[in-house]
């Protein structure tokens, strides 16, 4: 190879003839060619990386719609939970509304429901032609995760408010029926009435004095039986009762129960209302069997006959 400055000479030599062949190429062909075919392996490389990235990126696009036709389908079904969610818990509002009014806590005027209607009246004889405005079909907004998280934050808020109410609810009812079973209002034993509570001439005394409770005549030895629940604060004799049981109710009522036999009952004993706690006898200052029944709220006594219903 022959080399000047500008071009360069190639000769091919052939065993097989005589003669050689040469032929000269210039520089400027050479770095032409060369800039030619570095153009053309830049377009070929761009050319395989754009059919390699719209490949990855249609094979990305197949996933995504994959993938958002399948949170269509799960916002689809969160939507209809969220909706019936909506419909339980609106249920339950009413139910908690009808459970205060069962227990007091609510006016029953505000379970009222107020309501409108009717129809337009029009003669059946007339042509005119009835407009509709407005009468274009809205197609319904998808539910976005924007309206779901924001309904689910209502739904759990509204879902507190009702388990906060019913607890509260709860504790009124616990206490309600507290109440009502330590309220004394069955008979402690059965019997005739034979005292009534008031102003009465004292059999042994003869003098005009305040009773305080009421007197039922009965067979020695009959069950005298709690009234309620409480807790039995004396089991003792006293020399005006005989044989006395006072019995704590809570809530400022305790009962009397004098003139016993005996006792089936001890200090500090907790009794169910239907409990025996003792049987009727003649002890004390007594004229003859009975039981001396007295009810004393915050310590006055009341009259037994305004509270038995049973």
């Amino acid at each position: 190879m022959k080399k000047n400055s500008k071009d360069y000479t190639v000769i091919i030599i052939s065993e097989a003839q005589t003669s050689n062949k040469e032929f000269t190429i210039s520089s400027k062909l050479i770095r032409n060619s060369i800039i030619s075919l570095s153009i053309l392996l830049l377009i070929f490389g761009y050319i395989i990386f754009d059919y390699l990235t719209i490949s990855y990126n249609k094979e990305k696009m197949v996933k995504l719609e994959k993938q958002n036709k399948q949170k269509e389908v799960m916002i689809e079904k969160l939507t209809s939970t969220i909706d019936q969610l909506n419909k339980n818990l609106a249920k339950m509002e009413d139910y908690k509304k009808r459970i205060m009014i069962a227990t007091g806590l609510t006016s029953p005027y505000a379970l009222k429901e107020v309501g409108t209607g009717g129809g337009t009246l029009l003669n059946e004889n007339s042509n005119t032609n009835i407009e509709i405005i407005n009468s274009e079909v809205k197609t319904p907004k998808k539910e976005t995760y924007k309206d779901i998280l924001n309904k689910s934050k209502e739904i759990q808020s509204k879902a507190v408010d009702l388990e906060h109410t019913l607890s509260f609810v709860k504790s009124v009812v616990d206490e309600q029926k507290m109440r009502l079973a330590s309220t004394p209002f069955i008979w402690p034993t059965r019997g005739y009435f034979s005292e009534a509570f008031g102003w009465r001439i004292h059999p042994f005394t003869g003098r005009r004095e305040f009773h305080n409770g009421i007197d039922i005549a009965t067979q020695v030895g009959n069950n005298v039986i709690a009234p309620a629940d409480g807790v039995v604060l004396v089991a003792e004799y006293r020399q005006y009762y005989g044989n006395l049981i006072i019995i704590d109710h809570k809530f400022g009522y305790t009962t009397r129960y004098g003139h016993l036999a005996s006792f089936n009952v001890k200090e500090g004993q907790r009794v169910k209302r239907g409990d025996v706690i003792g049987y009727v006898g003649n002890t004390g200052r007594s004229t003859a069997p009975h039981l001396h029944y007295e009810i004393r709220f915050l310590g006055k006594p009341i009259n037994p006959l305004k509270m038995i219903i049973d």
